[in-house]
């Protein structure tokens, strides 16, 4: 398999999306294909981490209400599958109401 690169470290999966991101300034680089070659690739060479900008704090523990939050998420989902759609609706919306209660109380 086959990923494109350019000397800033911006990563493409296909030729054309490399062209409109890095123009005519860009490499081939051979990536495995059996998967836990591919994850280790992929992580050493931090592929798809974004920007530390992009990213956030990953070792920060989640609050009771992300977890919360989380929780009336999947179960929408669950209802969602079981074509139980008003039910799933409803539970959604907490959920959203939730993670935007987070947001704004941080």
């Amino acid at each position: 398999m086959k990923l494109y690169r350019n000397s800033n470290g911006v990563w493409a999966g296909t030729q054309a999306d490399a062209r409109k991101m890095c123009g005519k300034d860009y490499s081939t680089v051979d990536v495995p294909v059996d998967k836990p070659s591919l994850l280790r690739f992929l992580n050493a060479n931090s592929v798809g981490s974004g920007t530390s900008n992009d990213m956030q704090d990953s070792s920060s523990e989640p609050t009771e209400l992300n977890m919360n939050a989380m929780s009336w998420i999947r179960w929408s989902h669950d209802c969602m599958c079981r074509g139980q759609y008003d039910d799933a609706k409803e539970m959604l919306r907490k959920g959203l109401e939730l993670t935007k209660k987070e947001r704004t109380d941080a």
